[in-house]
């Protein structure tokens, strides 16, 4: 089983969840500070340390212990600034700010979910929202995301360590425009990055210049479709993906694109100038797995993938499609029962079995790729 088909929930029980959360003010209640809310700041500082009876105007005076409770007092489009120390929280944003982290950890072990019906809390929400950046953190021990971005749009999460963390480090769902760089996700069972459309259609994101590395049950960037509303036009770019998606139930690759929902569209995504070796399925796969899906105009464009599939891909096509497992190492696999066209163009592939699978009923425009100790270049099964 791979983890872009998010075997703990469904897409019922994530959307409900955040729907209810923008509509009842549950996110507030699962602060940890019941201070009266009043709005006075465009800067507010936080420390372990922190008193209401500080000046509030550095790390040294910071007015506040809590980071719920600065952002509940800053001003839309102000800053929470948190200070060095750790936090055991989970922080939610349901406004515009920036939140930084000045050498601040947020340990979000046994933080309860926004909703019971989530596996686990995370350790920042943002929820409803735009033009969010949040930079700085390390965050731990998420039972579910360590950050999770639900329908909202222009979110910058930047410069931020997400390690052993109950499922993916950033999670972009239902969420359009924003961007993930420079962050560091290694460790977490679920994987590195994800856009996904449980709540609503992902599109424009971009998921660049990170690293994603040695997530065990999961994918180093996940670009998938679990419900009808589309995940479109998002870039992958500039990454380091290395040994993700290991457990041989739970395998993964570099970057997947994939959907197991009838009639879902996953198209239009790029895949571009990362540096992929060592995961557990192909370096760079796309799935689809039913007829009736649109994984169109797809682009892997100019990728250095080393030797994957480590594990091993049993792919799982249904009719009209042969399934026809690919059990050695590989650098692209892209394996489809729907009609699918893909460019893949300008990749340096090297030691692997195939450099390139092709399974299904797949269309492939094959351009100037770069082959260096591959068996076989280009395999084909019909």
């Amino acid at each position: 089983m791979h983890r872009y088909k998010r075997p703990i929930f469904g897409l019922v029980t994530i959307g409900a969840v955040i729907t209810a959360l923008l509509g009842s003010g549950a996110a507030s209640a699962s602060t940890s500070s019941t201070a009266t809310v009043h709005p006075a700041w465009t800067k507010a500082y936080v420390s372990p340390r922190g008193s209401s009876h500080s000046s509030g105007r550095s790390c040294r005076t910071a007015k506040f212990a809590s980071i719920n409770a600065a952002i509940a007092n800053v001003h839309s489009y102000g800053t929470v600034v948190v200070c060095r120390g750790t936090y055991h929280t989970q922080a939610v944003i349901k406004k515009p700010l920036t939140l930084i982290g000045e050498r601040a950890v947020i340990d979000a072990k046994g933080q309860k979910p926004v909703l019971p019906k989530l596996p686990g809390g995370s350790g920042i929400v943002v929820l409803g929202t735009r033009h969010v950046t949040i930079s700085g953190f390390r965050v731990i021990r998420a039972g579910f995301d360590a950050i999770l971005v639900g329908l909202s749009s222009h979110v910058r999460v930047t410069g931020n360590v997400l390690e052993h963390n109950g499922d993916v480090g950033v999670d972009f769902n239902g969420t359009s425009l924003s961007v993930a760089s420079h962050n560091v996700a290694n460790f977490n069972h679920g994987g590195g990055f994800l856009v996904a459309d449980d709540v609503g259609p992902s599109g424009h994101d971009t998921v660049s210049w990170n690293v994603a590395s040695h997530n065990p049950g999961g994918c180093g960037v996940i670009i998938a479709g679990h419900a009808k509303f589309g995940v479109r036009d998002n870039w992958v770019a500039h990454n380091l993906l290395t040994d993700n998606g290991t457990l041989p139930k739970l395998s993964g690759a570099g970057v997947v694109i994939a959907t197991e929902v009838p009639g879902e569209t996953v198209s239009g995504n790029t895949v571009k100038a990362n540096r992929i070796y060592g995961n557990g399925i192909a370096g760079v796969t796309i799935h689809a797995h039913v007829p009736g899906q649109n994984l169109n105009g797809n682009k892997i464009i100019g990728n250095w993938i080393g030797r994957n599939n480590v594990v091993g891909d049993p792919i799982g096509l249904k009719p009209p499609a042969h399934n026809v497992p690919d059990l050695r190492t590989t650098g692209i696999l892209v394996g489809a029962s729907s009609h699918v066209h893909v460019i893949i163009s300008g990749n340096h592939i090297s030691r692997n079995w195939y450099g390139i699978f092709l399974e299904g009923r797949v269309s492939a425009t094959l351009h100037h790729n770069h082959f260096r100790r591959v068996r076989i270049q280009v395999k084909v099964v019909a």
